[in-house]
């Protein structure tokens, strides 16, 4: 019986919804079970999963990053100014990255050294953020002309675009890094037990920084897809991905006030976002109620979530 109920309690909420809307969206869809339409949730699901990436360990510190979406539309647009201002290729797609990891240091310094919470920080950088890809951009979409965009949104290896395989390196390098690594345990040991971290030696200043940085630099690679999807840079496109990335973490299990979790199941999380937001397109629902209803589902999940480790405890 205790078997059966850690299974239960190691089973993401997102996965029971994502059997539910698969089931559903195949018997309103037609075609639905091809491949390309699975290859193109997982195209438009990329840049959400990389950023929910670095967004399960600001959660795991019983935080929400709130500044990774208006982050990525600085990367967006600040990479296609580079271009436009004759910044070589490579060059510019590191600066930006970098530069994400910048933002995600200063956020990270006022956590740890202000003393200040996770949620007002990460909320003042977005607005601000958000007012440096207006300037930047001069408030209207900007646009550089290079094979790149296609290849990285559109090209394919083993019938997958490659962007898809960057998000799962990047999955792949977050899982290695919380479960292999001394920051990782010092990363789940800080949102768990703070002071038991102090005890063993490590640093919870030097630990949240780098989580910081870690968020920052994923924000980065995130936007860089974005930017390759849409072919362009917008100080707008990446307006909701925060709100999806903390949705993903905590419907793929991830614990707020523990610390508990893992990135595991965040994949599960981004892909039931996306196989939602994609099935409400194919059924021909508006976008005005698209947003509504999955708040609505979200919320339905996380609810759902708590119920049943409630009777798994009890």
């Amino acid at each position: 019986m205790n078997i059966i109920r850690k299974k239960a309690q190691s089973v993401p909420p997102a996965l029971y919804m994502i059997l539910l809307l698969v089931v559903v969206y195949g018997l309103l869809v037609n075609n639905y079970f091809v491949p390309k339409n699975f290859a193109n949730i997982l195209s438009q699901a990329a840049p959400l999963l990389v950023l929910a990436c670095g967004q399960t360990l600001i959660v795991m510190l019983q935080g929400t990053e709130l500044s990774l979406g208006s982050a990525m539309s600085v990367v967006t647009v600040l990479w296609i100014v580079l271009l436009n201002n004759g910044i070589p290729m490579i060059p510019s797609i590191l600066i930006t990255i970098i530069a994400a990891g910048l933002i995600g240091l200063l956020n990270g310094v006022l956590v740890a050294y202000g003393g200040l919470p996770i949620f007002i920080v990460t909320l003042g950088m977005q607005n601000i953020l958000k007012s440096i890809a207006l300037l930047l951009s001069d408030s209207s979409s900007v646009y550089y002309e290079h094979p790149i965009f296609r290849t990285v949104a559109k090209g394919t290896v083993l019938g997958l675009p490659l962007a898809v395989w960057l998000s799962f390196l990047c999955f792949g390098i977050t899982w290695v890094l919380l479960r292999k690594t001394r920051f990782g345990t010092h990363v789940i040991t800080l949102g768990g037990n703070p002071e038991s971290l102090t005890l063993s030696g490590g640093s919870i200043r030097r630990s949240t920084i780098c989580a910081f940085i870690y968020a920052g630099l994923m924000a980065g690679v995130a936007g860089f897809l974005l930017c390759c999807r849409i072919e362009s840079g917008n100080p707008n496109s990446g307006n909701g991905f925060e709100f999806n990335s903390v949705a993903a973490v905590l419907l793929g299990g991830t614990s707020m006030r523990e610390g508990r979790g893992g990135v595991g199941g965040t994949i599960f999380g981004v892909l039931l976002i996306q196989i939602l937001k994609s099935g409400l397109n194919q059924v021909g629902i508006s976008s005005i109620y698209q947003n509504a209803i999955i708040g609505t589902f979200v919320l339905s999940a996380i609810i759902f979530d708590a119920f049943l480790k409630r009777r798994v405890e009890a």
